[in-house]
């Protein structure tokens, strides 16, 4: 039984004791699979997996956040290995995705949601690397119903002996980024029902090369002639007008 007192809570400890033997065996393991001691002066991954753990159970008290660090780093113990300057893990998210699915009934018994801690476990390194994924992935993941579990989570995965969780990932510039990339999506939309390919050749025998010439010639003609963006041109006039234009720039 997990217990409670006014003081720094050890959950991992209690964790370890409730966990089954199969379980205890790969936690021990972990021991042994060795870190990079620039992103982990505290040590082995068994100590970062204590650490994690406790920090996120003293700062946010959510079981699957909890279950999430007891688990996440437990994939180490396959894939850790010296690359002849220092210790590596890649892809040790996706064994440990393995391992919370293959404890799902013990999970449960704790009192945390699978899917969650499925999700935080394996996303855990995603968050790390936001700004390598192109914008559609990024609003995924962001969006995503169970993003603020990496968030905290996030808070806590950090290397070094502190008890203390770090201050949440600002996603200030990420969401301006978002808000900025759907403005321009749906503005494509909205350009493309005002003036596309199709709309020409309902009006012109224009095809092919001839008719993209046509829409490069007309793009130019926009921004020298009328000395406007074609974007902000398409957006603010309507369809009549447009063809009018394009009707100019052919002559």
């Amino acid at each position: 039984m997990i217990t409670e007192d006014t003081n720094y809570t050890n959950i991992f400890n209690q964790l370890y004791e409730l966990a089954p033997i199969s379980l205890k065996c790969i936690i021990d393991s972990t021991e042994y699979a060795l870190q990079d001691p620039t992103w982990h002066p505290e040590g082995h991954t068994l100590i970062h997996i204590k650490l994690v753990t406790n920090r996120l159970h003293n700062a946010y008290g959510d079981i699957n956040l909890v279950l999430a660090g007891l688990f996440h780093d437990l994939g180490k113990v396959e894939v850790t290995k010296w690359n002849g300057k220092t210790w590596t893990a890649g892809g040790h998210e996706d064994i440990s995705t393995d391992i919370v699915w293959n404890f799902k009934n013990w999970i449960i018994k704790m009192g945390g949601d699978v899917e969650i801690v499925s999700f935080i476990v394996k996303n855990h390194m995603r968050v790390k690397f936001l700004h390598e994924f192109k914008m559609a992935k990024i609003i995924d993941f962001v969006e995503h119903k169970y993003f603020d579990y990496i968030l905290k989570f996030n808070s806590a995965d950090f290397g070094g002996l502190s008890l203390e969780v770090k201050s949440l990932l600002d996603m200030t510039e990420i969401k301006n980024k978002i808000s900025e990339y759907k403005k321009h999506q749906e503005e494509n939309i909205i350009i493309n029902t005002k003036f596309n390919g199709n709309i020409i050749m309902q009006h012109y025998s224009l095809r092919g090369e001839e008719l993209g010439k046509a829409i490069v010639s007309f793009k130019n003609y926009i921004k020298d002639d009328l000395n406007i963006d074609f974007r902000e041109f398409v957006l603010s006039n309507d369809s009549d007008i447009i063809m009018i234009e394009f009707n100019k720039s052919l002559a």
